[in-house]
């Protein structure tokens, strides 16, 4: 009968090889347990992270008159700012993201709580306490008036209040705003003449009243572009005609290397036309025509 011998040598082997198995399998399983631990960990360290450490927005209310000047500044992007009166319905401002945000809201009759909640880009929600606010009927709620006229390529601007004016102010898109109080003469009315600028802009108007109601105007102004300028050769002489919308305010040229100034346009003409001599050689005219500080550059060459 045939056997089959099995050494010493041959079992080692076998066995070396079957825990080699176990051993490599036991890795694995302890490996990715602890892949699985570290990603729970993580997981939940974000979670508590979001709702305990991230960077809450700053909110600030205040009371103008009939209306609450609502301002929000946070660190992160705001995407929805609600907000409501009591028990009535919410409502939703979209911030598009914005860090700084800044709007007023009309205030209800009687005495109200204003509920406000933020939600940040990052779906962060931040729950604001309740603040009361009151307001009577008795209490000064008209807003100033506003009016706008365009006068000598200028804006005339008139502010007005029923009982009493605090301050205007104007601000042309990114420039810096200025700000006009009321004179001790007149406390109801403020005036302010406004330089219109070149090209069109975007002027935004802010009365506001001693009880703190404001009235917000913004308007897109057409400026004038400056002069025109035309010149022809005429006589041995340029001849140059300049036209404004509004007013010719300044005419200066330069012949060659010779530079002067026009004399003699009579104030708030809006049509002018005068002679340069020409000389022998080459004549290189440049002239800067101004309306209300707008100005306009034209270049001309002759040869005689």
């Amino acid at each position: 009968m045939n056997q089959i011998l099995v050494t010493n040598d041959e079992k080692g082997l076998k066995n070396d090889g079957i825990k080699s198995i176990i051993r490599f399998f036991a890795v694995v399983v302890i490996v990715f347990a602890l892949v699985l631990i570290g990603e729970g960990g993580f997981n939940l360290y974000k979670s508590l992270g979001k709702n305990k450490d991230y960077a809450k927005p700053e909110l600030k209310l205040e009371k103008n008159g009939s209306s609450m000047n609502v301002k929000v500044d946070g660190e992160i992007g705001i995407n929805k700012i609600i907000y409501a009166w009591g028990k009535g319905n919410e409502t939703v401002i979209n911030a598009n993201g914005r860090k700084n945000v800044n709007f007023d809201i009309e205030i209800p009759q009687g005495e109200n709580n204003l509920k406000t909640s933020i939600i940040d880009i990052e779906g962060n929600k931040t729950k604001f306490q309740e603040v009361p606010v009151t307001f009577s009927a008795n209490e000064d709620s008209t807003k100033p008036v506003i009016s706008i006229e365009k006068v000598d390529g200028k804006l005339s601007v008139t502010a007005v209040d029923e009982t009493e004016l605090d301050y205007l102010t104007y601000k042309w898109e990114d420039a810096d705003e200025v700000k006009t109080n009321t004179s001790e003469e007149d406390k109801k009315v403020i005036k302010q003449v406004i330089d219109v600028q070149k090209g069109t802009k975007q002027l935004t108007l802010v009365a506001v009243d001693k009880a703190g109601n404001k009235q917000t105007v913004t308007k897109k102004v057409i400026g004038s572009n400056g002069p025109t300028i035309k010149a022809s050769i005429a006589d041995n002489s340029f001849v140059v005609k300049v036209t404004a919308e509004s007013a010719i305010t300044e005419i200066k040229y330069t012949l060659n290397d010779e530079t002067a100034k026009v004399e003699n346009i009579p104030e708030g003409a809006k049509e002018f036309e005068f002679k340069v001599p020409l000389k022998e050689g080459a004549n290189y005219l440049k002239i800067n025509a101004y309306e209300n500080g707008i100005m306009s550059e034209y270049k001309c060459k002759k040869t005689k």
